[in-house]
C-alpha cells in the first residue's frame, strides 16, 4: 500500500516476502523484545499475519505496529524478598521464565502481541483483500489432478470429485483463522474444480478410462 493510503489504529494484512530486505536482514535487534520480533518475521517468510499499526514513518516508507498473539510464555520478575525465599545469591535481580500450565499439565492462553519497527509499507495490504495464488500454482495442481486421474475410470474419477469437495469443506474451516490455510483453500479449490471438470468430460464423452491427451483442456506437459 501507499504510505498516504495508511491509517495509525487501523489493521492490515502484512505480505511478508520470501527475501527479506537487506535492511531488515542485517540489523542488530537492541532488546530480546526486538530480537522475538525479528525471528518471528523471518519464520513468517512467504505468509501474511494481521498488523495494528502505531506509527508511520512517510519519509522511509515504513511502519511501526503489533500484531496481537497468544501464548503460554511468560517472565516473572522476582523481588528481593522472593529472591531470598529462594536462598538466591544477593546482588543480581532474577527473573523466572517459562510456560505456565495448570496443576493438571494443561496449557494457560494468554493475550500477548509482537511489535513490529521499520516495516515496509508496500507489504501491507487491505483486510478484506482475498489471497490469491499464481497461475503457475493453479497449472500444476491442475496437471497433479490429471495425473492422478490417468487409467481411472468415471466412477472412480468421481468418487475422487467427492473426496476433493470434502477436502475443500475441511480446509475452508481453518482458512477462517489462517491466511496460509486461506491459501491451502485456493489449491484445494482448483483440484476440486479440476475432479469435477474430468469427470462431466467422461460422462459427457463416453470415455472409458482418462487419458490427458484426449482432453482438449489438459495441461501441457512442461507448461
Amino acid at each position: 500500500m501507499r504510505v498516504q493510503d495508511i491509517r495509525i489504529g487501523e489493521t492490515y494484512q502484512v505480505k511478508v516476502p520470501q527475501r527479506l530486505p537487506p535492511a531488515l536482514r542485517t540489523r542488530h535487534p537492541r532488546t530480546r523484545t526486538e530480537f522475538a520480533a525479528d525471528m518471528r518475521l523471518y519464520q513468517r517468510r512467504g505468509d501474511r499475519f494481521d498488523i495494528t499499526v502505531t506509527d508511520i514513518a512517510p519519509e522511509a516508507a515504513t511502519v511501526d505496529g503489533y500484531e496481537a498473539i497468544t501464548t503460554n510464555r511468560a517472565t516473572l520478575r522476582l523481588t528481593a524478598e522472593q529472591a531470598e525465599l529462594l536462598e538466591l545469591p544477593a546482588g543480581p535481580a532474577y527473573e523466572i521464565d517459562g510456560f505456565i500450565t495448570d496443576t493438571d499439565g494443561n496449557e494457560a492462553i494468554l493475550d500477548a502481541t509482537v511489535t513490529y519497527t521499520a516495516l515496509p509499507a508496500v507489504w501491507l495490504r487491505p483486510l478484506e483483500e482475498p489471497v490469491r495464488i499464481a497461475p503457475g500454482i493453479a497449472r500444476f495442481h491442475r496437471a497433479r489432478v490429471q495425473a492422478q486421474a490417468t487409467g481411472m475410470t468415471v466412477q472412480d474419477v468421481t468418487r475422487a470429485a467427492q473426496d476433493a469437495q470434502e477436502h475443500q469443506r475441511d480446509v475452508a474451516g481453518q482458512a477462517l483463522d489462517s491466511y496460509r490455510a486461506e491459501q491451502w483453500l485456493r489449491i484445494a479449490e482448483v483440484q476440486h474444480q479440476e475432479w469435477r471438470r474430468i469427470s462431466a468430460l467422461m460422462t459427457d464423452t463416453a470415455m472409458k478410462t482418462y487419458a490427458p491427451q484426449s482432453d482438449p483442456e489438459a495441461v501441457p506437459p512442461g507448461s
